[in-house]
């Protein structure tokens, strides 16, 4: 995909609206490590209060529904299985404050019961596809992932923002995964065809 800027006539004008030269390119593929329990951090199932979930929660039926939650200074994906009345951890910390500012996460989202993302402030998608058990970490060395989305043939398609040099202008890159977070493709097919 290529952002194009509107013709101007004249050389003063077409010098002010150049686009500078992006500062990296896009990876053609990203693969996910599996995220391991830290010495120090709760257990998945681990009990967790409203007043600690944070951002918003997301349903997948009446009764089953994941945020994000702050905890003992990190991040987990915590889970519902009564529509809201009780909340537990369902991830290993996603997260650890002050220590991994490049795995940060702010926004969760869910295709159903099993396939629970995490993405947002850091470099990283976090996805699960068993319901919690285990959680794989896809960083992006140079954008940050703005949105993540299902479509329509059971993929995640990850919307990745990368800033040029002067960080007014930058670029969405689009990555597609089929095996549930594990791997990730870089496409130029719109929706990760």
């Amino acid at each position: 995909m290529h952002l194009r800027t509107p013709l101007l006539v004249g050389a003063a004008a077409l010098a002010a609206t150049a686009v500078p030269a992006l500062a990296s390119t896009h990876q053609n593929t990203v693969r996910a490590a599996l995220i391991r329990r830290q010495a120090g951090t709760l257990a998945p199932g681990s009990p967790v209060t409203a007043a600690e979930l944070i951002g918003s929660r997301v349903y997948v039926d009446g009764l089953h529904g994941f945020a994000l939650a702050s905890l003992r200074q990190a991040q987990y994906a915590a889970a519902t299985t009564d529509g809201g009345r009780t909340w537990h951890t369902a991830s290993p910390a996603l997260h650890i404050d002050a220590a991994q500012g490049p795995l940060a996460v702010d926004e969760i989202g869910a295709v159903n019961r099993k396939t629970v993302y995490a993405y947002g402030a850091g470099n990283v998608v976090d996805v699960t596809t068993d319901g919690g058990r285990q959680w794989r970490r896809a960083l992006w060395s140079n954008g940050t992932p703005m949105a993540v989305v299902e479509n329509d043939q059971n993929h995640l398609v990850a919307f990745i923002d990368s800033f040029g040099a002067d960080s007014r202008h930058g670029v969405t890159w689009q990555y597609v995964s089929s095996g549930g977070g594990r791997t990730w493709h870089y496409t130029t097919v719109i929706g990760g065809g």
